[in-house]
């Protein structure tokens, strides 16, 4: 039933009169972020972010969904990670949102091209690791079909595999005396070379306090290994 249950979704979703999107970049909804990355986050184009559980991938994930106007936005995890009112605190619309949970892979890898071919869905948030190099050009392929922001949230072990992502973000939580992250950009549009920037962020409310950009780190990883 995963398949007729997923496709009349989608169906639905086509039935809605929806405003387009153009290509082009979706606000991360942190204005220092957006104008350090040239815009935001590329749509029609794959964004992986690099990160440990807790360390703030999924905090910013779900900041770029909240930013989406006039589309549906979607969620793909198998792990079970998605928290519908952490979400909603961040300003994601919940009754425009399709949530997929599947704990088999195939199924939700299947799930997520489906999605990702979607132009009625804005931006995809997917936490889908261990991508061979076809699975991941397919999904390339898919988000520059539909023009959505695909965004993959991935391991930082996964960061020497192979990548057509246009951009990618390592994010990691930083000591300090507030809730703090450090968004380094290891791939960017234009081949630009960007410090790592620290957001300090609201206990209460997650909402960026303050930003500021920190020197280049001295290893490159994740910037070499591309296949698109």
């Amino acid at each position: 039933m995963f398949r007729p249950a997923l496709v009349g979704k989608l169906e639905g979703l086509r039935a809605l009169d929806l405003g387009g999107q153009a290509h082009g970049c979706l606000s991360t909804g942190v204005a220092a972020l957006d104008e350090h990355l040239g815009g935001g986050l590329p749509c029609g184009a794959v964004t992986e972010i690099f990160g440990e559980t807790g360390g703030g991938a999924w905090w910013l994930g779900l900041c770029v969904l909240a930013q989406v106007q006039g589309k549906i936005n979607a969620v793909i995890e198998p792990a079970g990670s998605f928290f519908p009112p952490g979400a909603a605190s961040l300003g994601v619309d919940l009754s425009r949102l399709l949530v997929v949970r599947e704990s088999n892979r195939r199924k939700a890898l299947w799930a997520l091209e489906r999605v990702a071919r979607e132009k009625q869905v804005g931006a995809t948030l997917a936490a889908m690791g261990n991508l061979t190099d076809t699975e991941a050009r397919r999904l390339q392929l898919a988000a520059e079909s539909s023009g959505q922001a695909l965004i993959l949230l991935r391991s930082p072990p996964e960061l020497s595999r192979a990548s057509w992502g246009a951009l990618r973000l390592r994010v990691r939580s930083e000591p300090g005396p507030g809730r703090c992250i450090v968004v380094e950009v290891l791939r960017v549009r234009g081949a630009r070379i960007l410090r790592p920037m620290l957001l300090e962020l609201d206990h209460d409310t997650m909402a960026v306090r303050t930003s500021a950009l920190l020197p280049h780190r001295t290893d490159h990883a994740g910037r070499s290994q591309s296949a698109g």
